[in-house]
């Protein structure tokens, strides 16, 4: 498989991941979630393992707490992942929340 083609497939996997993410952090009743702006996902370094960029909707956002509601409710959103994407793995998720800032860089 050449590169061009792995990064195609790399990339539409993100793709699917974000979408995914998208509906199941939609259906999450939660204050520190719902401050939270998807605003990426990219392989690292492929599409076994993906980071999900977060932006917080304000800038008195908890950093910390954000970050780790997001990892209590990682296997739930694994999971979510697990039911749209078409892929025999599933990939390891990794989150990061940025200042909007950082992110414009």
């Amino acid at each position: 498989m050449s590169r061009d083609s792995r990064d195609h497939k790399d990339l539409q996997v993100c793709r699917q991941v974000h979408d995914a993410l998208s509906y199941a952090l939609a259906e999450i009743d939660d204050p520190l979630i719902d401050d939270l702006v998807l605003a990426s996902v990219v392989p690292a370094p492929s599409a076994s393992r993906v980071e999900i960029t977060f932006v917080p909707s304000r800038p008195e956002y908890d950093f910390a707490a954000g970050l780790e509601r997001l990892r209590r409710f990682e296997p739930e959103l694994r999971q979510e992942v697990a039911s749209e994407i078409h892929r025999k793995r599933v990939p390891v998720l990794v989150f990061r929340i940025v200042h909007p800032v950082q992110f414009a860089d």
